[in-house]
C-alpha cells in the first residue's frame, strides 16, 4: 500500500500526523481538523514544501485528538521530542531557567527550574540567563523575607531557625514565628512583584513604614525603607513605554539562511522591564504563519503568559486554536494580536534593529573562528579559548591569569587566579607561567584542554609554556603566543611569527582574549598589594580608609615606597590633603 491508498483511510477526525523517511526519522509533525482532507492535501499541493516532503517520506502515522487545542499541544510536544527537519524548533529550549513558585506548598518557595511539570506551582520565564533567575531569588528573599529551605512545612521542620531568620531573609515559619495567612500575604506581594506591580508594592511598604514610624518602630521602619529604595531603583533602571500600565509581551522576528531569532520585549504596568532573545531552527521552507505559530507555542507551553500577545504581522485561522490554548494555560483571557498603535509600531521596529545587532555580533565572531581554523589549519572550529597572564612588580606580589571565551564570548564562571608560590630572588616570568600552566594541567580530566591556549607574549614565553607540556608528557590541541608591540603570533614549530592584517576579525578575538586576561591579572595583582596594605596598619591613621588607601597604592605601588615617601611627595597625590599627607608622614616617621 503507497502513502497516498494510506492517507485515504484516514479517519476524518482532529489530531496530529507524522511524516517518517526510510530510516524511521520523523521529519515532519503536522496538526489537522481533518485527518484525512488535511494530508491528502499534499498529494495535490505543488509547493516546494509538500514536495519535499512526500519525496522524503516513506511512511506516515496519525494520532487522534479530542480537540483542536490538544491538537495543538501534542504537535508541540513531539517537535521538542523529535526535532524534525521541516519543523520550526526553538533551539536549546530545555537550558533556559526559569522560575518557580511552589504554590502546592503550604509554605511556598521560590525555586529555580529547568522544566515546566503540571504540579500547580506558577512558573515565570524562560530566562536566558540563570543569573537573572538567581538575582530575582536573592532579591525575593531580601524584600519579601520568603523562606528558601527546603524542609517539607510543616510536616518536618528544624529544631532551630536557620541563619536566614538572624540576618532578616526569612520570617521563621519553621518555628511558627508568622501565621499561615500572614505567609500568604507575603507569597500575594511576591507574585505581584514577579508580575511587575512594583508601584503597588511600593505604595503598601510605604503604608507599613509609616504604621511603624507612629509606633516610634524605627528600627523596622528603616528596614522597610531600605526595601522601598531598593525597589524604587529597579523601577528607576526599567523603561517607561506606556502609559497605560497595560502588561503584554511584543515579539519580534529576524530570520536569515534558515535560521531566526526571536526577541521578547515583557512589558509590565507599562514599563519594559526585560527583553529575552531565542535562537530558532527553521525548515528549508517556513511560511510566516509556521514562524510566529511555532514560537508561540512552543514558548508559552511553560512560563508565563501576559495579558497581551503582540506579534509582528497576523496569521491564518490558526490564530483562534493558538488563542484557546493560551487561554487555556493562563485560566483567562488572552488577546492575540498585531500592533494596534504608533507606540507599538515602534517598539517592534526596536526589536528588530536590538535583533539585527545581536545578528551582526554573531556574524563577526563566526567570522573569527574560521579565520582562525583556517589560518592554523585546525580539525574544528575553536569554539572554546584560553588565554593566560602573569603580572608582578618587581617579583613581588606575582600573581597568574586564565580567561576562558566560550564561542566568542567570555565565560567568567570558568576564569581563574592563581597566587605565584614560586619566590626567587630575581623576577623571572618564564619560571612563573610554567607554575601557573603545571597548575593548571593537574585538573586536566575535571577541566579538559581548550581548543587554543593563549599565551601573553613571544616565543620565550611559548617555549617555556611547551617545556612543562613536555615535562607532563600531554598533548596540546593547539597553543600561541601574542606579543604586544607588532601584535606578532608565535605557533609552535615556526620560528618566524605569523603577522595578521590590523582588521583581521581573528586578529581582534585574540587581542580581546589577551587583554582581558592582562586585565584579569592585574586586578587581582592589585588587589593582594590593597590587602598588604591594610595589613601594614595604615588603616590605623584616622582620616586613611579604604578609598585613600587605594590612591596611595596607585601613587606609591608598595609599602616600602610609601614609607620612604617624603611629606612633599605626599601632599602632591590628587585625593591626600595637607593634613592627611602630615599625619601619614608622622605615622611612619614616630614608627621608625
Amino acid at each position: 500500500m503507497d502513502l497516498k491508498q494510506k492517507v485515504e483511510n484516514f479517519p476524518e477526525s482532529t489530531g496530529v500526523y507524522i511524516f517518517y523517511d526510510h530510516s524511521g526519522k520523523v521529519i515532519y509533525v503536522g496538526k489537522a481538523k481533518n485527518l484525512r482532507k488535511r494530508v491528502l492535501s499534499y498529494f495535490n499541493d505543488d509547493s516546494p514544501k509538500s514536495n519535499y516532503i512526500l519525496k522524503k517520506a516513506k511512511n506516515i502515522e496519525f494520532y487522534i485528538t479530542d480537540t483542536e487545542t490538544e491538537a495543538l499541544i501534542l504537535e508541540s510536544v513531539l517537535i521538542k521530542k523529535y526535532r524534525p527537519i521541516m519543523n520550526v524548533q526553538l533551539r536549546d529550549d530545555k537550558q533556559y531557567p526559569m522560575l518557580k513558585l511552589t504554590l502546592y506548598e503550604e509554605y511556598p518557595r521560590l525555586v529555580l527550574a529547568r522544566r515546566f511539570e503540571d504540579d500547580g506551582a506558577r512558573y515565570y520565564g524562560p530566562y536566558t540567563q540563570s543569573g537573572t533567575v538567581r538575582e530575582t531569588i536573592s532579591m525575593v528573599k531580601k524584600i519579601f523575607n520568603l523562606r528558601s529551605c527546603n524542609w517539607n512545612l510543616p510536616k518536618s521542620k528544624p529544631k532551630r531557625p536557620c541563619l536566614n531568620y538572624f540576618i532578616g531573609n526569612c520570617k521563621a515559619p519553621c518555628q511558627n514565628y508568622i501565621t499561615k495567612e500572614e505567609y500568604w500575604e507575603i507569597v500575594k506581594g511576591v507574585i505581584d512583584f514577579l508580575d511587575g506591580k512594583y508601584e503597588e508594592i511600593i505604595e503598601k511598604l510605604y503604608d507599613q513604614m509609616q504604621e511603624y514610624s507612629k509606633n516610634l518602630e524605627f528600627e523596622k521602619a528603616a528596614k522597610i525603607r531600605d526595601k522601598i529604595r531598593l525597589l524604587q531603583n529597579l523601577s528607576e533602571k526599567q523603561k517607561i513605554v506606556s502609559f497605560n500600565r497595560e502588561n503584554k509581551d511584543l515579539i519580534q522576528f529576524y530570520v536569515e539562511d534558515h535560521k531566526a531569532k526571536a526577541l521578547v520585549y515583557l512589558i509590565r504596568e507599562g514599563k519594559l522591564i526585560e527583553k529575552r532573545i531565542f535562537n530558532l531552527t527553521l525548515p528549508e521552507i517556513c511560511s510566516n504563519d509556521e514562524l510566529i505559530e511555532s514560537f508561540v507555542l512552543q514558548y508559552y507551553s511553560r512560563g508565563e503568559i501576559p495579558e497581551v500577545i503582540v506579534v509582528p504581522s497576523p496569521f491564518s485561522e490558526e490564530e483562534v486554536n493558538l488563542k484557546e490554548f493560551l487561554c487555556k494555560r493562563k485560566g483567562s483571557e488572552v488577546v492575540l494580536r498585531t500592533p494596534e498603535n504608533e507606540e507599538e509600531e515602534k517598539l517592534l521596529g526596536m526589536a528588530l534593529k536590538d535583533l539585527t545587532i545581536e545578528s551582526i555580533k554573531s556574524e563577526k565572531v563566526w567570522l573569527a573562528l574560521s579565520e582562525l581554523q583556517r589560518i592554523f589549519n585546525l580539525q574544528n572550529l575553536p569554539v572554546s579559548i584560553e588565554g593566560y597572564d602573569i603580572s608582578n612588580l618587581q617579583g613581588r606580589e606575582a600573581v597568574g591569569s586564565r580567561v576562558y571565551f566560550q564561542n566568542g564570548y567570555p565565560e567568567k564562571t570558568k576564569y581563574r587566579r592563581y597566587k605565584i608560590k614560586y619566590t626567587p630572588e630575581l623576577p623571572n616570568d618564564y619560571l612563573m607561567l610554567q607554575e601557573v600552566i603545571r597548575r593548571r594541567l593537574k585538573n586536566i580530566e575535571e577541566d579538559p584542554l581548550p581548543d587554543i591556549m593563549l599565551i601573553d607574549g613571544g616565543k620565550g614565553q611559548l617555549s617555556a609554556v611547551l617545556e612543562v607540556f613536555n615535562e607532563l608528557k600531554i598533548e596540546p590541541k593547539f597553543i600561541l603566543a601574542l606579543a604586544k608591540e607588532k601584535e606578532e603570533i608565535f605557533v609552535p614549530g615556526r620560528s618566524e611569527p605569523i603577522l595578521l592584517s590590523y582588521d583581521s576579525p581573528a586578529l581582534h578575538l585574540l587581542q580581546q582574549v589577551r587583554d582581558e586576561a592582562h586585565r584579569f591579572a592585574v586586578s587581582y595583582h592589585r588587589k593582594l598589594r590593597s590587602k598588604k596594605l591594610m595589613d601594614s596598619h595604615l588603616d590605623k591613621i584616622p582620616g586613611v580608609g579604604e578609598k585613600r588607601m587605594k590612591i596611595l597604592l596607585e601613587a606609591f605601588s608598595t609599602l616600602e615606597n610609601l614609607k620612604k615617601a617624603s611629606l612633599e611627595d605626599l601632599k602632591k597625590v590628587p585625593g591626600i590633603s595637607e593634613k592627611i599627607a602630615e599625619k601619614i608622614y608622622l605615622y611612619f616617621h614616630d614608627s621608625s
